[in-house]
């Protein structure tokens, strides 16, 4: 049965949408540097030189001087296979569905093109977190990211809540019952059904009663933490059996095309990254970039500050809900609203050495909003 793009951004956001707030963590206040070559890594390095090596994948690019997305399988730049193969198994994959956006070379960009393709992208290919990298030029070239600390941790009622509302602030989900099944499937968490349609996720702290319109949005979202009663009850009667973050780490073990690089210690390798360029726009050259100055719990909350913010969810997700039948100037846009990436005005000057790169709030940039 064929897929549309928009299926396919229903089935990836919510699911995407956490594994991104705990990338955030993780690389909070790091500087990064990229390398294309036939051995592809993306480096982070934190303040007190704490870095993390990951395995990057080249997905497209978009040019906000050209206003178009253009397909790392297309691969004008001759990056070698190591870099753009998981491209070509996007392409695959939308061949087998009949999605004509994953088949077509070059596309025109509006505002949430880039996001939404590369949400379908995690979805055909089970990588879940990316980096839009600011490749200058007004060029950003979005990548998805290997590492196994990348992998989550055991589900948590208020994570995953919030993980709920910051998704639909993120791009249009047309269907929100449907995204959520798919979530709680990739997620692991036992469910319950409810009168009139409704929803109930179990998790170990508590249980989240999600309501919905005839619409299939959500409509309300009751939180209910420590987990007592009946909920307690269809939990133990669930007998959870391991998460999907360990059958992720045994896929990444197995493939060969895509395994992650641990964690290193040591200082970034010395040789010259390659440059990420564009055929879309020929002066664009990569620029090292590093995200907002803010802490990792304001800019992209760990778990337990995530358990604060989502103290009262059931209005704030319903309220998101809302927000999405907005105009789109008036839809809520998560922490802070902010220009994508490749609107930046590239620096025109040689910047000194002592210079840093200018810096954007961490959680939009890595949602590339």
């Amino acid at each position: 049965m064929s897929s549309t793009l928009q299926d396919l951004v229903n089935r990836a956001v919510f699911y995407s949408t956490e594994v991104q707030t705990h990338f955030g963590a993780l690389i909070a206040d790091a500087e990064w540097e990229v390398d294309f070559s036939s051995d592809p890594h993306l480096t982070f390095t934190s303040a007190e030189g704490e870095v993390l090596r990951t395995r990057p994948h080249l997905l497209g690019s978009e040019s906000g001087r050209e206003k178009t997305w253009l397909w790392g399988w297309e691969n004008v730049n001759d990056f070698p296979d190591a870099v753009v193969g998981l491209s070509h198994e996007v392409r695959k994959f939308g061949a087998a569905e009949d999605v004509s956006e994953l088949t077509t070379p070059e596309l025109s960009l509006d505002e949430e093109l880039a996001l939404r393709l590369t949400l379908a992208s995690k979805e055909a290919t089970d990588k879940w977190a990316h980096y839009p990298a600011a490749a200058g030029a007004g060029t950003t070239v979005w990548l998805l990211v290997d590492a196994a600390e990348i992998a989550l941790p055991a589900p948590q009622v208020k994570v995953s809540v919030r993980a709920l509302m910051q998704g639909l602030t993120q791009t249009t989900v047309t269907d929100h019952r449907a995204a959520i099944d798919a979530y709680v499937a990739k997620r692991g968490i036992p469910t319950a059904e409810l009168p009139e349609g409704g929803l109930r996720m179990l998790f170990a702290d508590g249980s989240a009663n999600l309501s919905f319109d005839d619409q299939r949005r959500i409509s309300n979202c009751d939180l209910n933490a420590p987990l007592e009663g009946e909920a307690a009850e269809q939990y133990a009667a669930a007998e959870p059996t391991g998460t999907p973050t360990e059958a992720a780490a045994a896929s990444r073990a197995t493939d060969s095309t895509s395994a992650p690089a641990a964690k290193d210690g040591a200082a970034p390798p010395a040789s010259t990254p390659a440059t990420p360029t564009p055929a879309q726009t020929e002066e664009a050259a990569p620029t090292e970039s590093a995200p907002d100055e803010k802490s990792a719990a304001e800019a992209a909350p760990a778990p337990e500050a995530q358990a604060e913010e989502a103290a009262e969810p059931a209005a704030e997700a319903s309220d998101a809900a809302r927000g999405q039948q907005q105009p789109e100037d008036e839809r809520l846009l998560g922490d802070g609203s902010v220009e994508p990436a490749a609107t930046e005005t590239p620096v025109e000057e040689e910047p000194s050495k002592d210079a840093k790169p200018k810096k954007k709030g961490l959680f939009s940039k890595l949602f590339g909003r």
